[in-house]
C-alpha cells in the first residue's frame, strides 16, 4: 500500500463527504439565526401519536403564499402547550428562510437527541478512521524515505 497524493486526496473527499450533512445542518441553523424572518403559519391539522405511551404532538402547517407559493404542508413536532395552542389557534409561529420554505424552526419545536448522537458518534468513527489511515500512510512514507523497511507492503 503506497501512499500518494492521490490517497491524501480521497481521504480529504471522504472526510468532507462524512462532515457533509453536520456542516450544512450547522449552516442552516446559522442562516435561520442571522437572516430567518418569523412568520405566522396556517395550521392544517393536528395528530397525537402514541397516545398511550410517550405521545408524540404534531403540527401541520402552511407557510404563507409569499414564502411558500407551493402552500406545502409541513409537519413539525411540538411539545404539548405549543400544540394546544395551534389547535384552538389554528396557527403556529416559524421562523423561516424567505427563499428557502424548507429551512425552518418551528416555535415549540421538540427535536430528539438520539439522532444528533447516534449521527456525531458515526461521524466521529468515520472521521477516527481516516485520520487513522493518514497516520499509517504518513509513518510508512517517512520509514521508506529514512530507508526503513515498510511493514505494509507486499
Amino acid at each position: 500500500m503506497r501512499g500518494g497524493r492521490g490517497t491524501v486526496a480521497v481521504l480529504v473527499l471522504l472526510a468532507v463527504v462524512v462532515n457533509l450533512p453536520f456542516l450544512h445542518q450547522a449552516w442552516q441553523r446559522h442562516r435561520l439565526a442571522q437572516d430567518g424572518r418569523h412568520v405566522t403559519a396556517d395550521v392544517t391539522a393536528t395528530d397525537v401519536l402514541r397516545a398511550k405511551s410517550d405521545p408524540l404532538y404534531v403540527v401541520r402547517f402552511r407557510l404563507p403564499e409569499e414564502i411558500d407559493p407551493a402552500r406545502t404542508t409541513w409537519p413539525a413536532e411540538v411539545d404539548r402547550a405549543t400544540y394546544e395552542r395551534a389547535g384552538e389557534s389554528r396557527r403556529i409561529g416559524v421562523r423561516v428562510l424567505p427563499d428557502r420554505p424548507s429551512a425552518q424552526q418551528v416555535d415549540g419545536e421538540r427535536t430528539g437527541s438520539l439522532g444528533y448522537v447516534v449521527i456525531g458518534v458515526v461521524i466521529g468513527v468515520v472521521d477516527a478512521i481516516v485520520v487513522l489511515i493518514g497516520l499509517l500512510l504518513w509513518g510508512q512514507r517517512r520509514r521508506r524515505a529514512s530507508g526503513e523497511p515498510a511493514t505494509l507492503e507486499r
